[in-house]
C-alpha cells in the first residue's frame, strides 16, 4: 500500500512536468477568422432576416436567407464627398474601404476607414436571454 501511494505521488509531479514541457514545445496555433457563407445583418426570425452574401458589405445586394433580394443601402458624406458603406448600388458612388468584419453570436460589426474617417457599423439581433417574452414570441406565418 505504501509503495502504491509513494509511486503515484512521485508520478504526478513528473507527469505534470512532461505535460507542461510538451505544451510549451508546441508552436502557437494560428488565429482562425470566421467568415460564414453569408453574414447576418437582421436576424429576427426565419421569415424576417437579411444577410450579406459578399466578403465586403458594399460588394453585393443584401438578401433574405432564400436568396431573394432585400436591399439595404447606407451612405455617409465626409467633407462633402459621398461614400457607400452598405449595398452595391449606386455603383457610381465610391465605397468606403471596409477594414474589418467580426461576427459575434448576436451581433455583426463592420469597420470602414480611410484617411479622414473611421466608421463602425453594428447589427444587433434582439436575442436577449433575460427577456423571455422576446425570445418566445411566435413567428409570423
Amino acid at each position: 500500500m505504501f509503495n502504491r501511494v509513494w509511486h503515484h505521488t512521485l508520478l504526478s509531479p513528473v507527469a505534470l512536468f512532461m505535460i507542461a514541457a510538451v505544451a510549451q514545445a508546441q508552436p502557437p496555433a494560428a488565429a482562425v477568422t470566421l467568415r460564414p457563407p453569408a453574414v447576418p445583418l437582421v436576424a429576427v426570425d426565419p421569415y424576417f432576416s437579411i444577410w450579406s452574401p459578399a466578403d465586403r458589405l458594399t460588394d453585393a445586394t443584401t438578401v433574405h436567407w432564400t436568396g431573394r433580394p432585400h436591399p439595404l443601402n447606407s451612405f455617409v458624406r465626409v467633407d462633402g464627398e459621398a461614400f457607400r458603406i452598405m449595398g452595391a448600388t449606386p455603383a457610381d458612388t465610391a465605397a468606403l474601404p471596409q477594414t474589418s468584419l467580426v461576427v459575434h453570436p448576436t451581433r455583426t460589426v463592420y469597420t470602414f476607414a480611410d484617411k479622414r474617417v473611421r466608421i463602425t457599423l453594428s447589427f444587433l439581433t434582439p436575442a436577449l436571454p433575460w427577456d423571455l417574452d422576446l425570445l418566445s414570441r411566435r413567428s409570423r406565418t
